[in-house]
């Protein structure tokens, strides 16, 4: 009898699957529409923190300059770097990881394994649908049986464009590594919600410097 649950799971997936680039959409207009009309919030990082952003930039900028790597990965790097730290300190002061950063990290992303390696480009792109199809069915699970939302649009959104450069393996040591540094903060602040985009991007900058360094 297990085999009549077949079609039935099959058509949950497609549901899912169709679904989850409307709600992508819709969660960056609702963004999009929270940043232009709440006058209370910061929509912008003040001068002190863009002054951090960009000191920390450049200090990490020495890293993949001074090693003996190609120049296209060295600007991957410049830019992957820039992009996850603006993101990390917009989500760390608003709670908000914009779409933005998500699509700047995938376009670029997309260029560079198009050049380093074309025939990969199909094996990344499946890797970020079943991605982003896995953490919106965990998000709908979360919420049906305990009315929380587990990561946000723009976690997933990121997720999703770090899986154009990343294995889903990587990926997945990303999100483990974000838990953990991120159940140590909640532990340590004793608070049930925290800000995952910060986590997530320090994850990923060290997954991408130990694919080289190892």
């Amino acid at each position: 009898m297990l085999w009549i649950l077949i079609p039935l799971l099959a058509l949950i997936v497609l549901i899912s699957i169709v679904r989850l680039p409307r709600l992508i959409v819709l969660s960056s207009i609702t963004e999009y529409r929270f940043f232009s009309r709440e006058k209370t919030y910061a929509k912008h990082l003040d001068r002190d923190s863009q002054i951090k952003v960009v000191l920390l930039w450049l200090i990490l900028s020495v890293i993949p300059l001074s090693l003996e790597q190609p120049p296209l990965w060295q600007a991957m790097t410049l830019v992957l770097t820039a992009s996850l730290l603006t993101g990390a300190m917009i989500d760390h002061r608003t709670g908000l990881l914009p779409f933005r950063i998500a699509a700047i990290i995938g376009v670029t992303a997309l260029f560079y394994t198009s050049i380093l390696t074309p025939v990969d480009v199909p094996k990344y792109l499946a890797t970020g649908l079943l991605i982003g199809f896995s953490l919106h069915l965990i998000n709908q699970i979360a919420w049906y049986l305990k009315r929380v939302t587990l990561l946000g649009g723009g976690d997933i959104a990121l997720l999703v464009a770090l899986s154009l450069c990343f294995s889903i393996i990587e990926i997945s040591f990303i999100i483990w590594i974000a838990s953990l540094t991120g159940l140590f903060e909640s532990k340590l602040k004793r608070q049930s919600m925290i800000r995952f985009g910060p986590h997530l991007a320090c994850a990923a900058l060290c997954c991408w410097y130990l694919k080289v360094i190892l």
